[in-house]
């Protein structure tokens, strides 16, 4: 894929990768499901279990797997929705998880196809010490997929607008500021999401390769809540997409919104 000046001139730094493996059975039967299923099985061979993460134990190891099913209710034809499973695999070196991409693939065979989504790890950019403590101080903490059982992937990209603004500028969009133009406060993307902080568990996964990359997304957004929380994701979600409330979402380009449950195994 093509890679403009802007996407290999970002200033992150790639601390360890993850993989979303969208998977979509082409024949809705019984023996199709299994070999799925099993294939899912030996891939968690050698690697942590997710499900049962816990925000106060010591940290997991570095090569985690976490198995998800998706909403039938929210199932489509097109693309990413027309997933039933997916598996989210991260790893700190990158070529483990492509060799998981490549062995699922091969295990599923002609059965089902495969769609990957590539993310990584970095460090947050549009901070202060102060944003920090607002955004962490007082963040939920993951806990096992038995309680906050519900998980949500959403890929974005941001316009060739936002690119263009300095650096500063994209900076003040996340903080409560006044319009240059009508004079009015105006929240900002973290007030905005303030409600979430302490009900839903975020990470956010940058491009790999970096940012404006051809037919590739930007960013990969990613949510875990409780079932007593979900309408509170979707009060975020809503307030986010709010441009009197977060300006900065003049300048996203939301890809198809994934939802499914965390599951032990497939």
């Amino acid at each position: 894929m093509a890679t403009s000046g802007n996407g290999n001139n970002h200033l992150g730094v790639n601390l360890s990768f993850t993989k979303f493996l969208f998977v979509t059975v082409l024949s809705d039967d019984g023996a199709t499901h299994t070999r799925v299923k099993d294939a899912g099985g030996m891939l968690a061979r050698g690697f942590f279990n997710d499900f049962d993460s816990d925000g106060t134990r010591e940290p997991q190891p570095l090569e985690t797997i976490q198995f998800l099913i998706g909403d039938p209710e929210r199932e489509s034809t097109e693309g990413l929705l027309s997933a039933r499973y997916v598996a989210h695999v991260s790893a700190k070196y990158r070529p483990r998880l492509q060799e998981i991409e490549e062995e699922l693939k091969r295990r599923v065979g002609q059965h089902a196809t495969v769609t990957a989504l590539d993310g990584a790890v970095q460090v947050p950019r549009y901070t202060s010490a102060e944003m920090h403590a607002f955004a962490y101080k007082h963040a939920v903490s993951r806990t096992s997929g038995r309680a906050m059982r519900n998980a949500i992937i959403i890929p974005i990209r941001k316009t060739p607008e936002w690119w263009k603004l300095d650096p500063l500028e994209r900076h003040s969009f996340f903080y409560p500021h006044t319009s240059k133009t009508t004079g009015t406060s105006i929240p900002g993307h973290a007030r905005a999401a303030e409600a979430g902080v302490p009900t839903i568990f975020r990470r956010l996964y940058h491009n790999p390769d970096g940012y404006e990359r051809e037919d590739e997304y930007d960013f990969v957004t990613y949510f875990e809540c409780t079932d007593e929380n979900l309408p509170v994701f979707d009060q975020v979600h809503a307030a986010l997409r709010d441009q009197s409330q977060n300006p900065e979402w003049r300048y996203v380009a939301e890809g198809p919104e994934w939802r499914g449950t965390r599951v032990l195994r497939w």
